[in-house]
């Protein structure tokens, strides 16, 4: 059977002829349709669920980020040193999230874009407002000369909160998920194990 592009009207046409033979036509034509909605589904599905990973990965790297430049402003490091201390350090872990960051932010001078302009268009783009916040310090940094210590920090600690309770609620769903399955294997267990005894009292009374 040879790989053919459901979209195609010769697909379509060929398994026509292919399926000709005993189904009526609106049979076929109603596989070809449930084959296409099916295959156009997963095509949705899939990319809506790299969509959220990349989302969920970006998410981390900013937090990563804000947590480094945070511990860099408690040693006595100026925000552009505390900065390039955070994204060397968060890049090394490789993942997407952070080689964007570090990209862009190595690529915001060449530009002649300051760095809190180039973190703010990252955040709105991909929705994480976390990263808005953090480039609103910078620039308040860069601009007024204001030390944003104390802000940097309340900014990390509120991303730790939320990216524990995140934590916890996944852990909540995947034992809520687990439940039924173990629920089902404890009943099967017990009735397995039950069942002999339970012939032997009714073979005891002569059932």
């Amino acid at each position: 059977i040879k790989e053919c592009d459901w979209s195609s009207d010769v697909c379509s046409s060929d398994l026509l002829a292919a399926l000709g033979g005993g189904v009526p036509p609106i049979v076929a034509l109603a596989l070809i349709a449930c084959a296409t909605v099916a295959s156009g589904w997963t095509m949705i599905s899939d990319a809506r669920s790299r969509a959220r990973r990349a989302h969920a990965d970006l998410r981390r790297a900013t937090n990563d980020l804000v947590q480094l430049v945070a511990i860099g402003l408690t040693t006595d490091q100026s925000v552009e040193e505390a900065l390039r201390f955070a994204w060397e350090t968060s890049s090394s872990d490789g993942s997407a999230g952070a080689e964007l960051l570090r990209a862009e932010i190595v690529a915001a001078p060449l530009r002649g874009e300051p760095v809190w302009e180039t973190l703010d268009r990252i955040g709105r783009r991909h929705n994480v407002r976390e990263l808005c916040e953090f480039a609103n310090s910078l620039e308040r940094q860069a601009t007024h000369g204001v030390s944003i210590g104390a802000t940097v920090a309340a900014l990390a600690a509120g991303m730790r909160a939320r990216a524990l309770d995140q934590l916890e609620r996944e852990a909540d769903r995947a034992n809520a998920n687990l439940a039924g399955p173990t629920a089902g294997f404890v009943v099967a267990t017990l009735v397995f194990l039950a069942y002999p005894l339970a012939v032997r009292i009714s073979e005891a009374f002569g059932g």
